[in-house]
Protein backbone atom coordinates (compact mmCIF):
# COMPACT_ATOMS: atom_id res chain seq x y z
CA UNK A 1 0.00 0.00 0.00
CA UNK A 2 0.95 3.32 -0.72
CA UNK A 3 -0.67 5.77 2.36
CA UNK A 4 0.52 9.45 0.86
CA UNK A 5 -2.96 10.33 -0.21
CA UNK A 6 -3.86 10.03 3.70
CA UNK A 7 -1.45 12.66 5.00
CA UNK A 8 -2.84 15.66 3.63
CA UNK A 9 -6.40 15.11 5.05
CA UNK A 10 -5.83 16.32 8.64
CA UNK A 11 -4.63 19.60 7.34
CA UNK A 12 -7.40 20.97 4.98
CA UNK A 13 -9.27 21.28 8.54
CA UNK A 14 -7.25 24.28 9.18
CA UNK A 15 -6.20 27.38 7.80
CA UNK A 16 -2.81 27.57 9.50
CA UNK A 17 -0.22 26.42 7.31
CA UNK A 18 1.15 23.07 8.24
CA UNK A 19 3.51 20.23 6.39
CA UNK A 20 1.57 17.42 6.11
CA UNK A 21 0.53 17.35 2.51
CA UNK A 22 3.89 16.36 1.55
CA UNK A 23 5.24 12.65 2.24
CA UNK A 24 8.36 10.27 0.98
CA UNK A 25 5.41 8.05 -0.68
CA UNK A 26 4.98 8.33 -4.63
CA UNK A 27 2.71 7.07 -6.99
CA UNK A 28 3.38 5.43 -9.93
CA UNK A 29 3.11 7.04 -13.13
CA UNK A 30 -0.23 7.64 -14.44
CA UNK A 31 -1.87 6.79 -11.01
CA UNK A 32 -4.39 9.31 -9.46
CA UNK A 33 -5.66 9.16 -5.84
CA UNK A 34 -8.74 11.29 -4.62
CA UNK A 35 -9.85 11.53 -1.16
CA UNK A 36 -13.08 13.30 0.45
CA UNK A 37 -13.01 14.45 3.91
CA UNK A 38 -15.25 15.58 6.32
CA UNK A 39 -14.43 17.40 9.41
CA UNK A 40 -15.30 19.21 12.73
CA UNK A 41 -13.49 21.61 14.97
CA UNK A 42 -13.79 23.67 17.60
CA UNK A 43 -12.31 25.30 20.38
CA UNK A 44 -13.54 27.71 23.51
CA UNK A 45 -9.65 29.31 24.47
CA UNK A 46 -8.29 32.05 21.74
CA UNK A 47 -3.89 31.69 22.27
CA UNK A 48 -2.80 35.02 22.63
CA UNK A 49 1.22 36.11 24.12
CA UNK A 50 3.31 35.65 26.93
CA UNK A 51 0.86 32.56 27.50
CA UNK A 52 -2.20 34.43 27.81
CA UNK A 53 -5.55 33.77 26.60
CA UNK A 54 -9.01 34.58 26.32
CA UNK A 55 -12.53 33.15 25.93
CA UNK A 56 -13.31 33.06 22.61
CA UNK A 57 -15.45 30.20 20.80
CA UNK A 58 -15.53 28.69 17.45
CA UNK A 59 -16.82 26.23 15.38
CA UNK A 60 -16.32 25.27 11.97
CA UNK A 61 -17.63 22.48 9.68
CA UNK A 62 -15.08 21.60 6.54
CA UNK A 63 -15.77 19.50 3.90
CA UNK A 64 -12.04 19.21 1.60
CA UNK A 65 -11.28 17.27 -1.59
CA UNK A 66 -7.96 15.62 -2.77
CA UNK A 67 -6.29 14.80 -5.08
CA UNK A 68 -2.58 13.44 -5.84
CA UNK A 69 -1.27 12.02 -9.46
CA UNK A 70 2.23 10.77 -10.29
CA UNK A 71 3.61 12.40 -13.74
CA UNK A 72 6.40 10.06 -13.33
CA UNK A 73 7.25 7.69 -10.79
CA UNK A 74 9.50 9.89 -9.07
CA UNK A 75 7.66 13.51 -9.27
CA UNK A 76 3.67 13.93 -8.29
CA UNK A 77 1.03 16.75 -7.91
CA UNK A 78 -0.88 17.27 -5.06
CA UNK A 79 -4.04 19.68 -5.76
CA UNK A 80 -6.75 20.26 -2.16
CA UNK A 81 -9.55 22.43 -1.74
CA UNK A 82 -11.69 22.99 1.31
CA UNK A 83 -14.93 24.12 1.85
CA UNK A 84 -15.36 25.67 5.10
CA UNK A 85 -18.61 26.34 6.99
CA UNK A 86 -20.15 26.07 3.87
CA UNK A 87 -17.49 29.26 1.94
CA UNK A 88 -14.29 27.92 -0.33
CA UNK A 89 -11.14 28.72 1.44
CA UNK A 90 -7.90 28.16 0.30
CA UNK A 91 -6.90 25.76 -2.39
CA UNK A 92 -3.15 24.74 -2.59
CA UNK A 93 -1.02 22.91 -5.72
CA UNK A 94 2.14 21.38 -4.58
CA UNK A 95 4.65 19.46 -6.58
CA UNK A 96 7.11 17.04 -5.25
CA UNK A 97 9.99 15.15 -6.51
CA UNK A 98 12.41 12.30 -5.38
CA UNK A 99 15.71 13.69 -5.69
CA UNK A 100 17.52 10.94 -3.79
CA UNK A 101 16.66 7.48 -2.80
CA UNK A 102 19.18 5.12 -1.21
CA UNK A 103 18.67 1.33 0.33
CA UNK A 104 19.72 -1.07 2.58
CA UNK A 105 19.11 -4.56 3.53
CA UNK A 106 17.17 -3.17 6.68
CA UNK A 107 15.23 -0.46 4.80
CA UNK A 108 15.22 3.03 2.31
CA UNK A 109 16.04 6.55 2.83
CA UNK A 110 14.26 9.45 0.57
CA UNK A 111 14.92 12.66 -0.13
CA UNK A 112 12.18 14.59 -1.29
CA UNK A 113 12.18 18.39 -1.91
CA UNK A 114 8.75 20.14 -3.01
CA UNK A 115 7.53 23.46 -3.15
CA UNK A 116 3.86 24.67 -3.60
CA UNK A 117 1.37 27.79 -3.36
CA UNK A 118 -1.95 28.27 -1.26
CA UNK A 119 -4.40 31.24 -2.32
CA UNK A 120 -8.01 31.87 -1.73
CA UNK A 121 -10.65 30.65 -3.79
CA UNK A 122 -12.99 33.34 -2.40
CA UNK A 123 -13.33 36.47 -0.60
CA UNK A 124 -14.03 35.63 2.33
CA UNK A 125 -14.44 37.52 5.70
CA UNK A 126 -10.77 37.68 7.79
CA UNK A 127 -12.65 40.30 10.15
CA UNK A 128 -14.28 38.69 12.82
CA UNK A 129 -13.38 35.79 15.22
CA UNK A 130 -15.14 33.37 13.22
CA UNK A 131 -12.75 33.74 10.27
CA UNK A 132 -12.28 31.09 8.54
CA UNK A 133 -8.84 32.15 7.37
CA UNK A 134 -6.11 34.91 6.52
CA UNK A 135 -6.80 34.99 2.88
CA UNK A 136 -3.49 34.49 2.18
CA UNK A 137 -1.06 33.90 -0.76
CA UNK A 138 1.70 31.41 0.34
CA UNK A 139 4.24 30.23 -1.77
CA UNK A 140 6.05 27.40 0.45
CA UNK A 141 9.16 25.51 -0.52
CA UNK A 142 9.91 21.99 1.67
CA UNK A 143 12.59 19.50 2.15
CA UNK A 144 11.39 16.02 3.79
CA UNK A 145 13.39 13.26 4.63
CA UNK A 146 12.10 9.86 5.35
CA UNK A 147 13.40 6.39 6.52
CA UNK A 148 10.96 3.69 5.63
CA UNK A 149 11.90 0.22 7.13
CA UNK A 150 11.44 -3.66 5.43
CA UNK A 151 9.22 -4.11 8.37
CA UNK A 152 6.41 -1.48 7.19
CA UNK A 153 7.70 1.54 10.06
CA UNK A 154 8.16 4.52 8.91
CA UNK A 155 9.96 8.06 9.89
CA UNK A 156 9.92 11.17 8.59
CA UNK A 157 11.08 14.99 9.01
CA UNK A 158 10.74 17.37 6.93
CA UNK A 159 10.98 21.81 7.36
CA UNK A 160 9.84 24.93 5.32
CA UNK A 161 9.39 28.26 5.01
CA UNK A 162 6.24 29.82 4.11
CA UNK A 163 6.98 33.26 2.28
CA UNK A 164 3.09 34.74 2.84
CA UNK A 165 2.35 37.87 0.58
CA UNK A 166 1.88 40.99 2.24
CA UNK A 167 0.01 42.09 5.05
CA UNK A 168 0.07 38.26 6.01
CA UNK A 169 3.37 37.43 8.12
CA UNK A 170 5.33 34.57 6.56
CA UNK A 171 6.70 31.85 8.94
CA UNK A 172 8.87 28.98 9.41
CA UNK A 173 7.42 25.39 9.71
CA UNK A 174 8.76 22.06 10.64
CA UNK A 175 6.93 18.78 11.17
CA UNK A 176 7.61 15.02 12.33
CA UNK A 177 5.80 11.74 11.29
CA UNK A 178 6.24 8.16 12.69
CA UNK A 179 3.91 5.50 10.78
CA UNK A 180 3.36 1.43 10.70
CA UNK A 181 2.08 -0.36 7.95
CA UNK A 182 0.02 -3.27 8.51
CA UNK A 183 -1.67 -5.46 5.62
CA UNK A 184 -4.56 -3.48 5.10
CA UNK A 185 -3.85 -0.99 7.94
CA UNK A 186 -1.68 2.37 7.99
CA UNK A 187 -1.22 4.37 11.34
CA UNK A 188 0.90 7.21 12.11
CA UNK A 189 1.26 9.99 14.90
CA UNK A 190 2.30 13.48 14.19
CA UNK A 191 3.40 16.90 15.38
CA UNK A 192 3.93 20.05 13.69
CA UNK A 193 5.28 23.50 14.61
CA UNK A 194 5.09 26.45 12.74
CA UNK A 195 6.45 30.10 13.79
CA UNK A 196 4.88 32.94 13.16
CA UNK A 197 7.73 35.57 12.10
CA UNK A 198 6.86 39.05 13.30
CA UNK A 199 3.06 40.29 12.44
CA UNK A 200 0.48 41.63 15.02
CA UNK A 201 -0.87 40.20 18.19
CA UNK A 202 -4.84 39.89 18.49
CA UNK A 203 -5.27 42.44 21.17
CA UNK A 204 -3.78 45.15 19.23
CA UNK A 205 -4.03 44.49 14.92
CA UNK A 206 -5.27 46.58 12.51
CA UNK A 207 -6.65 43.85 10.66
CA UNK A 208 -6.71 39.79 11.55
CA UNK A 209 -4.80 39.24 8.04
CA UNK A 210 -1.52 40.87 9.80
CA UNK A 211 -2.03 38.80 12.69
CA UNK A 212 1.28 36.04 13.43
CA UNK A 213 -0.13 32.85 14.15
CA UNK A 214 2.46 30.42 15.42
CA UNK A 215 1.40 27.08 17.10
CA UNK A 216 1.99 23.61 18.06
CA UNK A 217 -0.03 20.82 17.07
CA UNK A 218 0.05 16.87 17.80
CA UNK A 219 -2.34 14.47 15.92
CA UNK A 220 -2.85 10.96 14.10
CA UNK A 221 -4.36 8.69 11.93
CA UNK A 222 -6.07 5.17 11.18
CA UNK A 223 -6.67 4.17 7.50
CA UNK A 224 -7.66 0.96 6.36
CA UNK A 225 -7.45 -0.60 2.77
CA UNK A 226 -11.32 -1.77 0.98
CA UNK A 227 -10.58 -4.38 -1.70
CA UNK A 228 -8.11 -2.72 -4.05
CA UNK A 229 -9.24 0.93 -5.17
CA UNK A 230 -10.44 2.51 -1.79
CA UNK A 231 -10.05 3.15 1.39
CA UNK A 232 -11.40 4.97 4.80
CA UNK A 233 -9.58 7.03 7.37
CA UNK A 234 -11.01 8.61 10.74
CA UNK A 235 -8.15 11.07 12.52
CA UNK A 236 -7.71 14.05 14.85
CA UNK A 237 -5.37 16.56 16.20
CA UNK A 238 -5.19 19.04 19.09
CA UNK A 239 -3.42 22.39 18.76
CA UNK A 240 -2.43 22.47 22.31
CA UNK A 241 0.28 25.85 22.37
CA UNK A 242 0.12 28.62 20.09
CA UNK A 243 -0.05 32.43 19.27
CA UNK A 244 -2.58 34.21 17.68
CA UNK A 245 -4.50 30.78 17.12
CA UNK A 246 -7.88 28.84 18.64
CA UNK A 247 -7.05 25.79 21.12
CA UNK A 248 -8.60 23.29 18.80
CA UNK A 249 -9.74 19.94 18.28
CA UNK A 250 -10.31 18.58 15.23
CA UNK A 251 -12.02 15.37 14.25
CA UNK A 252 -12.55 14.23 10.38
CA UNK A 253 -13.42 10.87 8.64
CA UNK A 254 -13.40 10.08 4.76
CA UNK A 255 -13.00 8.08 1.42
CA UNK A 256 -9.93 7.70 -0.93
CA UNK A 257 -10.81 6.24 -4.00
CA UNK A 258 -7.53 5.09 -6.17
CA UNK A 259 -7.88 5.03 -9.63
Amino acid sequence: MKPSVLLYIFLSTTYTFSQGNIDGFFKSKGQLDLAFSASFSASKRYLLIQESETKISRSQAIVSTFGIYGLTDNWSVIVSLPLINLELQDASVFTKYKLAHCTSKNGELTLVPAVGISFPMSKYDTETPQAIGQRATVVQPKLLLQYKHLKNWFIQAQGGYNYAIDPVPSAFVASTKVGYIYEKWYFDIWADYQYGIGGEDYEGALSFRELGVSYAKLGGVIYRNIGDSSGVFFNGSYIFSGRNIGQAFYLSTGYVLKL
